[in-house]
């Protein structure tokens, strides 16, 4: 059985044994990880900030679910996501714990978005809620996109000013 300290350090030699592979593919060699994942939240963003003046997003908005890293890769078209999984398979384990966090304020807030998308009586009455949803998405998509390229004193840096982003708007 391997201890923690051996198990961190072959996940670290396969993702340097692949830094060439991961490389070419936009998946950072040090952390494992892709940034493309990021595009499942960015679609989001850019449907509830056109939503206001573009109405017909309705039905996109409604239907956007949740994915997690691996569900992302299984269903997108990106070119190296065998590549972009084992990534994420040897990255550490803390590393992806800590995006899990941020992925699930990431949902919090636009599940938030969505359901005021759906609760609305006539057009706009969601308007402050997606403004909000959108500026609270966007501090928490630069600390994910920070910590999957491996910076983690910028992910620190930015997490207060996300956490009040997302406090303000469920009133907290």
């Amino acid at each position: 059985m391997l201890s923690a300290s051996n198990a961190a350090s072959d996940q670290a030699a396969s993702l340097a044994n692949l830094r060439d592979a991961l490389l070419a593919a936009n998946i950072n060699p040090k952390t494992g990880l892709s940034t493309d994942y990021l595009n499942h939240f960015n679609e989001m963003v850019m449907m509830i900030e056109l939503y206001p003046t573009s109405p017909d997003v309705r039905d996109e908005i409604l239907a956007w679910r949740t994915l997690n890293y691996r569900g992302h890769f299984e269903a997108s078209g990106f070119r190296a996501k065998a590549l972009a999984l084992k990534g994420h398979e040897l990255a550490a384990d803390a590393l992806k714990k800590r995006l899990d966090v941020i992925v699930a304020e990431l949902d919090t807030v636009l599940l938030q978005a969505q359901n005021a998308v759906a609760s609305e009586r006539q057009h706009g009455d969601s308007s402050i809620v997606l403004t909000e949803s959108s500026e609270a998405v966007e501090l928490l998509i630069a600390r994910a996109s920070a910590l999957i390229n491996g910076h983690t004193a910028v992910q620190e840096a930015s997490a207060d000013d996300a956490q009040a982003a997302v406090d303000a708007l469920f009133g907290g």
